[in-house]
């Protein structure tokens, strides 16, 4: 039997991610778990930011952001820079240990300790309740030539070993186990 919850705000499991955003000399990062792959042509993200973040403030003034992937043992570093506001403590990325390395495209950096790392322009902003959702056309990728397959095209999730977050019970995890192949397991329901 299902028990019904009401509206809430729950997906299992949320991507947990580092975005970087930069403005007139500002740098700030914040850890952010509503996000997801909005489009593939062009290539984008959607995510959903409280309106009151720094983060957002400085991704208003520039019209760019990095989203950067971090791997399950960044747990601590995200987190930090998720409870910590950008208007107290200035430098979260040095405080957190991570550095900063100018992206290709835009002027946000990119997060070097991260295996995969996204540089994205503002295509859309609106207000929806107390958040901002944001989508972001993708403009540049960098992925750590580790985590590539042999064909060195394609990052592979075991190999990026990615954070995420569960909502409710406020934990991070890392994935599981591979459980099947997309796009063919299900072929065995079809005629």
């Amino acid at each position: 039997m299902k028990r019904r919850l009401g509206p809430r705000e729950l997906l299992y499991p949320m991507p947990a991610v580092f975005v970087v955003s930069a403005a007139d000399g500002e740098v700030d990062v914040m850890a952010v778990a509503w996000i997801a792959i909005a489009g593939a042509k062009p290539p984008s993200v959607m995510m959903s930011i409280r309106s009151t973040r720094k983060t957002l403030e400085l991704i208003e003034r520039s019209g760019e952001f990095t989203v950067n992937t971090p791997r399950a043992d960044m747990a601590a570093q995200l987190d930090f820079t998720g409870i910590v506001s950008g208007r107290t403590v200035p430098d979260k990325l040095r405080e957190a240990g991570l550095t900063a390395v100018p992206g290709a495209v835009v002027s946000a950096p990119i997060i070097a300790e991260c295996p995969h790392n996204l540089e994205c322009r503002v295509a859309r902003m609106f207000e929806h309740g107390d958040h901002t959702v944001v989508i972001g056309e993708i403009v540049e990728t960098h992925v750590d030539e580790a985590v590539l397959d042999e064909s060195g095209e394609k990052p592979l999730a075991d190999r990026i070993d990615p954070l995420v977050y569960i909502p409710t019970v406020r934990e991070y995890r890392r994935l599981g186990e591979k459980v099947a192949d997309a796009y063919t397991v299900g072929k065995r329901f079809i005629g």
